[in-house]
């Protein structure tokens, strides 16, 4: 009773303290509520659809990972948060465009290939357009290969992070490729800049042109070439036997025969026969690649080769039998296993009807460096989308030919 009756007899204190809480509510609104409009309208979103494009094959759609399977096989609309893509097994390619207010609008795309998928987290843009952040797509690559391809837009610019099994990656505009299997993220930049960042927290930021990988237990400290050699032991410092197979065929003749030696201060392989002429024989040794390249725009292989003896001349009268040859076995995007060679020669054919297919004369005795074109755009026809295997051998009557450092390299 003491308290009402103090306020009673002093009005004037009540008045005041009346009109100070009143005027630190209206400071308070006054600040926060232009506050909350303002982090509203900059902050909120709303959910934005992306547009799926069967490109080769058929596309598997989930409304989400536990529903029924949808087959894919024309251009659909409406692909949302939550849905799962996969492209299967065999030749299946597809793109995931990301849209920006209208459907003519691709702000960026997600080009996937056979044995991906990939899971669509969130897609949004902003309520309002006053606001000055970007879009934003979060996806998830559980395995397979992408291409993601991200601009700035004439307005507003794109934001998107991908998730793997092993961490996080933030990609500003740009182009980049992605490989993903459960023991690792392969991840190369070919223009703008990525963040890696690892599940164990630790990072690192790549620029055009560098790779970097994560596994579950660590991730690359230090960025490298986008430049990547697909071969083990192509400079032969290990025993043969640790990448390489060597075989021979011989029948009932005496066979060729290839080993690792040591000359002019290099590792080298060097394939030889000596025996009957007028017979043909083959030697080589080979190495299973097994490589998804779908991902990449450059792939050419390198060797060093050295002619020292040849009988047949030019490559017989099947452009088949050189002293030295290269072969590279690759599936194509339809599924297709096919070969490419390039062999070397030093003597001209005999016989003026003897053709010279895939094959180049070059000086004999020295060491020659030889690099392929572009064969991703060689073989553009029949793209490779996996290699399978590289094979280096000599055939013919009487031959003997050396070959180091060979690379198979891939951007």
């Amino acid at each position: 009773m003491e308290q009402p009756r103090r306020w009673r007899e002093n009005p004037e204190r009540l008045a005041w303290v009346v009109l100070l809480l009143s005027f630190a509510l209206f400071v308070f609104l006054a600040v926060t509520i232009p506050l909350a409009v303002n982090y509203t309208v900059r902050y909120a979103t709303t959910a934005q659809e992306a547009r799926l494009e069967p490109t080769l094959g058929t596309l598997l759609l989930y409304a989400n990972p536990a529903a029924e399977a949808v087959a894919v096989t024309d251009v659909r609309e409406g692909i949302a948060e939550g849905n799962r893509i996969v492209a299967g097994d065999d030749a299946t390619q597809g793109t995931l465009a990301l849209l920006g207010m209208t459907p003519e609008e691709v702000l960026g795309s997600v080009q996937l290939y056979a044995g991906t998928t990939l899971d669509v987290l969130r897609i949004r843009r902003p309520l309002f357009a006053r606001s000055a952040e970007p879009y934003q797509a979060r996806l998830r690559l559980e395995r397979g290969q992408a291409r993601i391809f991200s601009n700035s837009g004439e307005g507003r610019p794109l934001r998107v992070a991908l998730e793997t099994p092993h961490g996080v990656i933030e990609l500003a505009a740009g182009s980049y490729q992605v490989s993903v299997n459960p023991e690792r993220t392969d991840m190369t930049v070919r223009s703008g800049q990525a963040i890696l960042t690892h599940l164990n927290n630790g990072s690192i930021t790549l620029n055009s042109g560098l790779r970097a990988w994560m596994t579950a237990d660590d991730f690359a400290h230090d960025p490298e070439s986008a430049a990547h050699n697909l071969l083990v032991n192509g400079d032969f410092s290990e025993p043969m036997l640790n990448a390489w197979q060597s075989y021979v065929i011989a029948d009932n003749v005496i066979p060729g025969s290839v080993r690792i030696v040591e000359r002019e201060g290099r590792r080298i392989a060097h394939f030889i026969r000596q025996g009957e002429e007028n017979v043909p024989t083959e030697v080589g040794i080979t190495q299973q690649v097994e490589k998804d390249v779908n991902v990449y725009d450059s792939l050419r292989i390198q060797l060093d080769v050295k002619l020292l003896q040849q009988s047949l001349t030019g490559a017989g009268y099947l452009s088949s039998e050189f002293p030295l040859r290269v072969e590279i076995t690759y599936t194509d995007i339809y599924g297709k296993v096919l070969t490419w060679g390039h062999g070397f020669y030093y003597r001209d054919p005999d016989n003026p009807n003897w053709r010279i297919i895939d094959g180049e004369k070059i000086p004999p005795y020295i060491w020659y460096t030889y690099e392929s074109p572009n064969l991703i755009e060689l073989l553009r026809e029949t793209r490779p989308a996996r290699l399978n295997s590289v094979r280096i051998y000599a055939s013919g009557w009487n031959y003997q030919s050396m070959v180091s450092e060979v690379y198979l390299t891939v951007e």
